[in-house]
Parts: C-alpha cells; sequence; structure tokens
C-alpha cells in the first residue's frame, strides 16, 4: 500500500474527530485471547485497498453504476469472511492484561507535551523527550514518518528490519524496572494460552508522544521482522482515552476500537490494518513493544538476540531496512559479487532480483565491464586500477552502511575468462561471490542470434551488439562458430557434416590438457570486445566455461543455477539460495516477472537436432564438473535416450 497523501491523512483525521465526538463508534470489549498467533502474521491481512481507503476512491465509486457498487460490496464482504476464517485471530488484537504504568507516567511526564520548537535552551537533565539528551545520553534513532509528524520519542531497544542486529540503547537500564510489570503481565498471559516455550526477548521498545490533531493513517507495518514479532501497546499518559481513536482490523472498514485507558497492555496484529487518531488537546504517550519468543536451548538463537550495548552519544547510521554502528564503517569491499554469464541465461532477471532486497544497491549501471570492455589499459597500479572500477558502484557511499553490499552483473565475463581471471585476482583480492546462471544451451543460442540481430534498440545498443550476423541466418552463424571450434582443436569429437559425436574421443579430450590448450586457443584469437556477436556455441559449453573458473577460485565461491530451475520451483525458492549465498536475510522478491526477454522465431527442426547432438555430452558432465549429486544437474537438459546417440 503507497504512503497515504497529507490530503488522504487530513480526511482521516476529519472522519476520526466525527466518530469520537458523535461516539459514534464504542470500545470493542477487552477480549483476553492470549498471544497472537505468528500463522496470523505471514503476510498482509488485506492485500488490496478498498474503496473507503483514499479519497480518489470514494469519488471513483461516486461514479459508478450502483448495480456496481453492490457488487463490490459483496466481493469485500466476501473477501472480509474469507480471511477471517483464515486467521486464528480475526479480532487482529488481544488485551494481554492490565498494569500499574505510575512509575513510567513519572519517568516520561516532563516535557512529553512539549514540541521540539519549544525546547529550553539548556534541557533539563531530566526530560528524557528532549532530542538533546538523547543524542548525548542515549542514543538518536531516526523513524522518518513519526519523526515527520512531529510525535516525540524515547527509544530503549531497536532491530534492523531483518532481526540481524538488536541494539540496547543506554537508557534501557534507566526504565528497565518500570518495564518490569509489562514483562510479567506478557510473560504469564502468553503461559496460560499458548504451548510454545521460550524466553521473550525485547528487540524493540520506545515510548511515542502522539501530538494532539495528529493522525497516523491507515497502514500495516512493512519489514520482515513483523512476521516474527509480537507487537504490544500500553498507553501510559492520555488524559481523556474518549479522544483516543485507536483501531485495528483484517481490513479497512472492519476495524474495532480499542480502550486506551492507561495501563491497558495489548497486541495488535501489525499485519493487519490500524490506526490511531489523537482528537484530544492533549500529547498521548504508548509505549510501543516488540518481542520474539527465543529458544533457550539454542545456543544459537539465544546469540543471535543477545542485544549489542550502545555508548552514550554513539552514532547510528541508518536506512530505512538497516542500521549499522558508525564505529564499524569499514571499507566494505566493492563488489562483493558478481554474475559472470552466462549471457541470455536469465542474468538480468536474477540481477533485478537480487536488487530488491533493502540491503543491496544497484550499481551505477547494470554491466559495467570494468574488467573486459571498459578496462582502462592507461593505469598501471592497482591502486589506480582499483579506484577506476570503483567508479562504477556507489562505494563511498556504501562505506557508511557496513549491512549493506552491492555487485556487478557482466555475463561476458564467464566466457572471457583468459581476461578477466587474472583481473579479478589482482584487484578484488577479498572474499568475491560469483553467481553463473545457466540455460538449455540450444534455447540460449536462439534467444543470443536474436538479441545481436534484432533492428530494435537505441543506436548504442544496436552498435554494442555488433553488425558481424545481421547478414546472416541463424544455421549460417552455427556453421561459421563449429568451423571456428574445428580450427582451434577443440571440438575433435564432433563430426561437422554428419552433425553427431564420437563419444570415446569425447571422454578421452574433455578435461584434458589438449582441451585446455584449444580453450585457451579460442579465447585467445575469438573472443573481442565491443561486439556481442561471438561465442553462439562457445557460451553453451558451460562445463569448460567453468573450468577455468572453478581452477582460479575456491568452489565454495560459487552458486551455479539454472534457468529453467527458477521457473520450475519459483522465484523465492531459488532466491534463499541466493540470499544464503551473499549472506543475507531471506527477503521476498516482489517482482518476479522475467526480465529482457524478447520473441523470436521458432528454430528449423533439423537445425535444433544438429545443436541438441552438439551440446548433449557437454551437459552430461556438467554434473562432476560442478561436483553436484543434485537430481537437477544429472540430465539438466534431456534432449534424447541413449540409444538415439550416433556413435
Amino acid at each position: 500500500m503507497p504512503p497515504s497523501s497529507p490530503e488522504e491523512i487530513a480526511r482521516q483525521h476529519l472522519d476520526a474527530v466525527g466518530l469520537v465526538e458523535e461516539a459514534r463508534m464504542p470500545y470493542s470489549p477487552r477480549r483476553e485471547l492470549g498471544e497472537i498467533s505468528l500463522q496470523d502474521k505471514v503476510q498482509p491481512t488485506w492485500l488490496s485497498p478498498t474503496p473507503q481507503t483514499t479519497t480518489a476512491a470514494v469519488e471513483d465509486e461516486e461514479k459508478k453504476d450502483p448495480s456496481d457498487s453492490d457488487s463490490s460490496q459483496e466481493q469485500d464482504e466476501q473477501k472480509v469472511h474469507n480471511v477471517r476464517q483464515s486467521l486464528l485471530n480475526p479480532d487482529c488484537w488481544s488485551t494481554r492484561g492490565q498494569v500499574d504504568v505510575s512509575k513510567l507516567q513519572k519517568m516520561v511526564q516532563e516535557g512529553y507535551n512539549e514540541g521540539f520548537s519549544e525546547l529550553e535552551s539548556n534541557p533539563s537533565p531530566s526530560n528524557y523527550w528532549d532530542p538533546r539528551n538523547a543524542a548525548k545520553h542515549n542514543v538518536n534513532i531516526t523513524r522518518p514518518s513519526h519523526d515527520g509528524w512531529g510525535i516525540g520519542k524515547i527509544v530503549l531497544r531497536f532491530s534492523d528490519d531483518f532481526l540481524t542486529k538488536v541494539y540496547q540503547l543506554p537508557w534501557w537500564k534507566d526504565f528497565e524496572d518500570a518495564l518490569q510489570p509489562i514483562m510479567d503481565i506478557l510473560t504469564n498471559s502468553r503461559s496460560n494460552h499458548s504451548d510454545q516455550k521460550g524466553e521473550l526477548v525485547v528487540v524493540r521498545a520506545l515510548l511515542a508522544s502522539l501530538p494532539p490533531g495528529v493522525t497516523i493513517p491507515v497502514h500495516n507495518d512493512s519489514g520482515e521482522w513483523v512476521k516474527t514479532t509480537h507487537r504490544v501497546h500500553v498507553p501510559v499518559l492520555v488524559r481523556n482515552p474518549d479522544r483516543i481513536l485507536f483501531r485495528v482490523g483484517l481490513a479497512p472498514h472492519v476495524m474495532q476500537r480499542i480502550d486506551c485507558t492507561p495501563g491497558h497492555v495489548f497486541e495488535i496484529n501489525n499485519q493487519a490494518k490500524h490506526a490511531v487518531s489523537n482528537c484530544d488537546d492533549d500529547h498521548r504517550v504508548h509505549l510501543i513493544l516488540d518481542y520474539v519468543v527465543v529458544d533457550t536451548t539454542s545456543s544459537e538463537t539465544k546469540r543471535r538476540f543477545q542485544p549489542i550495548l550502545l555508548e552514550p552519544g554513539e552514532k547510528l547510521v541508518q536506512t530505512r531496512r538497516s542500521i549499522d554502528r558508525l564505529r564499524e564503517m569499514s571499507n566494505r569491499p566493492t563488489p562483493s559479487y558478481i554474475i559472470l554469464g552466462a549471457q541470455k541465461a536469465g542474468t538480468t532477471s536474477l540481477y533485478d532480483y537480487i536488487n530488491q532486497h533493502p540491503w543491496v544497491v544497484q550499481a551505477r549501471r547494470r554491466e559495467t565491464h570494468c574488467l573486459d570492455w571498459r578496462w582502462n589499459n592507461e593505469l598501471k597500479t592497482k591502486k589506480g586500477q582499483l579506484a577506476y572500477c570503483r567508479k562504477f558502484f556507489y562505494a563511498e557511499e556504501l562505506k557508511k552502511h557496513p549491512s549493506c553490499l552491492t555487485g556487478d552483473s557482466t555475463p561476458s565475463y564467464l566466457l572471457d575468462s583468459r581476461r578477466v581471471i587474472p583481473r579479478v585476482k589482482a584487484l578484488f583480492d577479498w572474499k568475491i561471490s560469483f553467481f553463473v546462471m545457466m540455460r538449455d544451451p540450444v534455447r540460449r543460442a536462439a534467444s543470443h542470434y536474436a538479441m545481436v540481430t534484432s533492428k530494435k534498440g537505441t543506436p548504442k545498443q544496436l552498435e554494442t551488439r555488433g553488425k558481424e550476423w545481421r547478414d546472416k541466418s541463424f544455421w549460417q552463424v552455427v556453421q561459421l562458430e563449429v568451423s571456428i571450434l574445428d580450427a582451434c582443436g577443440l571440438i575433435p569429437y564432433w563430426d561437422i557434416e554428419a552433425g553427431c559425436v564420437n563419444q570415446k574421443v569425447f571422454d578421452a579430450f574433455h578435461g584434458s590438457a589438449e582441451e585446455a590448450k584449444a580453450w585457451n586457443l579460442y579465447l585467445e584469437k575469438y573472443v573481442p570486445l565491443n561486439t556481442g556477436s561471438y561465442g553462439l556455441l562457445a557460451r553453451g559449453m558451460y562445463a569448460v566455461q567453468l573450468r577455468p573458473w572453478f581452477d582460479a577460485f575456491p568452489r565454495d565461491r560459487f552458486l551455479c543455477l539454472r534457468l529453467e530451475s527458477m521457473k520450475a520451483d519459483g522465484v523465492d525458492a531459488t532466491m534463499k539460495r541466493v540470499w544464503k549465498h551473499l549472506d543475507l536475510p531471506n527477503h521476498p522478491v516482489h517482482d518476479d516477472s522475467a526480465k529482457n526477454t524478447r520473441e523470436y522465431s521458432a528454430m528449423d527442426q533439423n537445425e535444433e537436432l544438429y545443436l541438441q547432438r552438439f551440446f548433449e555430452p557437454h551437459n552430461r558432465v556438467l554434473a562432476s564438473v560442478l561436483g553436484s549429486s543434485a537430481v537437477e544437474w544429472q540430465n539438466p537438459w534431456p534432449y534424447m535416450s541413449p540409444v538415439d546417440r550416433m556413435h
């Protein structure tokens, strides 16, 4: 759901004032239903806006035929029914208890209703709301939306969006005793209703002072942390609870009102829609707390959620989804990963999916070619060459955000190992991660030919693709490539005229010193720069392309993926392997559409069979080269039965 516009927020606030002043929305009865199940928080409860969500949508509804409106309302009612049936707690909130918050009230009373512009020149040392005290004695945390609405804050614990780091701020110790009764209530109420055993660990805790006349609009929280945490609210300072409209529900039009009497400990499903309006003329203070239930028998889990203790006045650097200590600002190696190839095997899609992660920053251009086409031969020192390559990335900006990383996707690198490997080893002397995408080499060849001979594209794209194949048919290019491979001594097993393989010769040749010598000759003579019109067949000979890379770098640096597996298993399943390889927390891909695709003519059947026979022995040895026993690599692109093979 996109952010609400100022006009929409103003409209929602006027609606809230009307509900409060006309007493048209009574409190829902308190129901002690225990802890909200995380099963209810897998995804937002309401994935699409309703006619009530925006003013524009309301205006559109008014233009519709009444029968259309009735139909839309029936659809919404049916959707509400379906969602209610799927949730263990369809109300999306639960009273966890009532607690004495008088100690908290005393601690936060001073300055709770002061705006930033009203601060005295010398802050009172006991005013926890004063941002100058927070900067000196605590740690400043930025909360863009809340800060924009003028909401005061006292932050005690905070985490990044993936719960990889939980920070404990200095003032946590000041408030710990005052928070303990709330923690006791939460522990006791969950033990009465939940079978899940474990220790409650607070990962986020802050006090928020909502100014009068401010509405936090209808929304659901986002971020991976939402799915694994329990969100608790405790009203602390509320002069007139009847003037506070706190609502939550599985959809905007079925939200319930929650009693905000001080000390009411309630949990909400923050994947559900919720909103709060302060219709009073005084600030309202809530404690907002998120906790996880930690398996105390797992030392790894306990270590993961062990809070990192920050020092008074320490500086943090934040993005929307990451938060790091300034003292840990480092020269993170740039780039952290390279997608080597193969060309026309899904590398554009993979790069796009990787860049959907909040902790990944795109390079200044997708295909940097800084190690081949754009290599600067004028630079003679490693320092100069590395500085030149780093200009293709946002290297300086990334230094401030240690959690974030960036990478390159230049699919010509896989084939051009003779040039690229020495340059990678010379410049990127850290544990860089490599990705290799592979695809049925016959389909890859057809797509490659279609791309470089296409007349569509910018003048620069047409120039980069090259002119060498534009006046040739696909079959003519195949024959040209076969003759080049043969001239290099790279295919002694292939009968060019008959289009068949001598299996005994292939078995003796592949992986041999003779093959390596012939391959090096091919790379030296027939891999040019500044054109894409080469390597129609060589780019699909994956085993021989991978060997130099595997000889140069440890095997665990590589994640080799099959495009067909990505399609069959789903993008998210593949990306879980990608995130693990990059040492990033899991993140769903929101746009999993294929990128940089094009239509191309069906291949002549005889030409297709010829290429299948050519690539088939190369495909069969791929599993051994990869060192993989996975089923997907045993016969990655089955073309024919053994009986059909010639010789």
